[in-house]
């Protein structure tokens, strides 16, 4: 998992990521998050930060960095059980309920005429709320289909102080990282892929296609801007049209992203259909 000082821009320029950063001290977190609310504000995002209920100060050095804010764009919200206020939560809180307030805010947001929407979490509210890491884990592999939106950009930050090693990398595996993105859209199941796929980020993939699984439909994966593919990740592309042999999954790549799936066994695959760019 990155740490905040070193891949500080991550979630802060464009729109369609899901990034995490791990951090050490208050100030990183500060940091981290007040470039991301003054940047989103800048660009026009609707922003919301989810903090965890004790951070009062770190409340208020965001609200100062969302000084320039129109009304309503930028919003702070602190976990509380009771649900209160400028909160979020409540008793039986759960991964359900967040995703659920997730998706009514997208809707909201959008309604309102915003071009974008810019999310991100001090994840030290999950303690609060009673997340076991296997609540975790859930939460964020499921909240990839949330940004797999391209008009909304996610950012979870975890503190090494609070979280296990061992949860941080398994949390960072189900994030795609700083070199790929991806977006879901467009006819039918649609999966587009942007960046590249190597081993920084292959073990996100599988998650990735999870979201287009269960899809009674051909599956298109779009993978026209996807610059670079390693023999893992193309393997676990033609892994994933081989779980589906009733069903088609289109691949629209480019010459050098054909060759290695072709290298790795694609045609070995009925159900799996390479389409190249035209020009």
């Amino acid at each position: 998992m990155p740490e905040a000082g070193a891949e500080r821009d991550l979630a802060t320029g464009s729109p369609g990521q899901h990034a995490t950063l791990a951090y050490a001290s208050d100030d990183e977190l500060r940091d981290g998050l007040t470039t991301f609310v003054r940047r989103a504000v800048t660009a026009g995002h609707r922003v919301v930060i989810f903090l965890d209920a004790g951070s009062t100060d770190l409340a208020r050095a965001l609200a100062a960095a969302a000084d320039g804010a129109e009304p309503g764009q930028y919003t702070g919200l602190r976990y509380n059980t009771s649900s209160a206020g400028s909160t979020f939560g409540g008793p039986q809180f759960g991964v359900p309920e967040m995703l659920a307030a997730l998706a009514a805010l997208r809707d909201d947001t959008f309604a309102a005429g915003y071009p974008a929407l810019s999310v991100a979490g001090e994840m030290r509210w999950t303690l609060r709320a009673g997340f076991t890491p296997a609540d975790l884990l859930s939460y964020e592999s499921q909240v990839n289909r949330f940004f797999g939106d391209p008009r909304i950009t996610g950012l979870c930050l975890y503190d090494r102080r609070h979280f296990a090693k061992d949860l941080l990398t398994r949390i960072g595996v189900v994030h795609p990282g700083p070199l790929l993105r991806f977006t879901l859209g467009g006819w039918g199941a649609h999966l587009s892929l942007f960046g590249e796929l190597d081993a920084s980020n292959a073990e996100s993939l599988p998650t990735i296609l999870d979201l287009v699984a269960e899809a009674d439909s051909v599956v298109t994966l779009d993978a026209s801007d996807l610059h670079f593919v390693d023999a893992a990740s193309a393997g676990t592309i033609i892994g994933f049209a081989a779980s589906r042999p009733h069903r088609h999954t289109v691949v629209r790549c480019s010459r050098g992203v054909r060759q290695t799936l072709q290298l790795v066994g694609a045609e070995s695959v009925p159900s799996l259909v390479l389409r190249d760019l035209v020009a």
